[in-house]
């Protein structure tokens, strides 16, 4: 038996012949509870525009209507009212009501779809008592996606960071990621923020890397992986600014990680040109992003000067990518990163990054074994 943290009851009289009536009961629950448990899957019915914006980490979208839909019902609410634009809504959902409920039973499989809107009202508590009178067992989130929104915004105000960070510094291409992406394929409890915020962090950092997400679905995720492993004794992070492309870190979350244990990764310079032009490869195939990193070059003239930035894109357009690479770290990347420099820092330790293997066992030495378990 469920525990719900809280049941309204709505009765539905439905003329069914001489079956008589039939009771439907709409049950909800409260997202402190729903993000909790592991037999639900949150059911996003908003357009995909909105879905975009911002969702429930795992949700899925399955929307009532799309974009041009939504628009529409939007100016007839404003020009018409809200009776007209409930029986817009009315004539435009019925054709595909029941290929919708289909895809939220086959998209929840075994476990129970939380049906959600922007504020848990008119879209979501139709479609649940729609699930209800095909007899598929749903909840409808309280709140919709802005309680969620809500409850992430007040547990980051005031995070009770229960572990020590490690944080990861060093020169562009010494592996930070790589190391900690290891860490994590191994149990370890590690953090890849520019993984979450789909960014490397620099000036070419979204090169390849698609979208960013919005600054809401990044510190839902952000907080999804605290609370994951919040309580380990360590956990490994990359030493981040305050930013990370447009997103920006947590005050709490940059305290914590400045309070915390700071090791140095180090590698040849010729390896790391290598490393960087191995993760920019699958870009330098795409005229798009070969564009991008043409004007990202361009915009370094005011820094390196015409003459050094000319032959950026010579080196660039003849595909000696490692001579672009190993002179942008030279030459501007290095130049940067004070924090990885020794006598700017004191470093519990330093780490010889030329084998990401190496590295990872090492560093792995410094937090909990794996056997341990991370996760609350």
């Amino acid at each position: 038996m469920h525990r719900f943290v809280q049941l309204s009851y709505n009765k539905i009289n439905l003329t069914e012949g001489q079956e008589g009536v039939r009771s439907s009961m709409e049950l909800t629950i409260a997202v402190e509870e729903a993000v909790g448990r592991d037999d639900l899957i949150f059911v996003d019915l908003r357009s995909p525009a909105e879905y975009a914006r911002a969702s429930i980490p795992g949700s899925v979208n399955i929307p009532l209507f799309d974009n041009a839909e939504r628009e529409k019902l939007g100016l007839r609410y404003h020009g018409e009212g809200d009776l007209a634009a409930r029986r817009s809504a009315l004539a435009m959902a019925a054709p595909k009501l029941p290929a919708l409920l289909d895809a939220i039973a086959a998209a929840a499989g075994e476990r129970i779809p939380v049906l959600y809107c922007w504020r848990g009202g008119l879209r979501s508590r139709s479609i649940h008592l729609l699930l209800d009178l095909a007899g598929i067992d749903s909840f409808r989130l309280l709140g919709g996606y802005r309680a969620y929104r809500r409850l992430v915004h007040r547990r980051l105000k005031s995070y009770p960071v229960q572990s020590t960070f490690v944080v990861l510094h060093g020169l562009t291409g010494t592996g930070k990621t790589a190391v900690i992406t290891k860490l994590m394929e191994q149990g370890y409890p590690a953090i890849d923020l520019e993984g979450l915020a789909c960014h490397r962090g620099s000036l070419f950092g979204a090169i390849g890397l698609g979208r960013q997400p919005s600054q809401k679905d990044f510190e839902a995720l952000l907080l999804q992986e605290l609370d994951r492993l919040n309580g380990a004794p360590r956990i490994a992070i990359e030493g981040e600014g305050r930013r990370i492309g447009r997103i920006h870190l947590p005050n709490f979350l940059a305290e914590a990680m400045e309070r915390g244990e700071h090791l140095l990764l180090t590698a040849p310079l010729k390896l790391r040109a290598h490393r960087i032009v191995g993760e920019y490869l699958p870009a330098l195939h795409l005229e798009e992003e070969l564009n991008g990193i043409r004007e990202a070059i361009l915009s370094l003239r005011p820094r390196l000067g015409s003459a050094a930035v000319g032959q950026l894109l010579e080196d660039l357009a003849a595909g000696r990518y490692e001579t672009v690479a190993a002179s942008l770290c030279r030459n501007y990347y290095d130049l940067l990163y004070s924090d990885a420099r020794p006598e700017r820092r004191p470093f519990t330790a330093v780490i010889d990054s030329s084998e990401i293997d190496g590295a990872a066992e090492e560093l792995a030495a410094l937090l909990q074994p794996k056997e341990t378990p991370a996760v609350k």
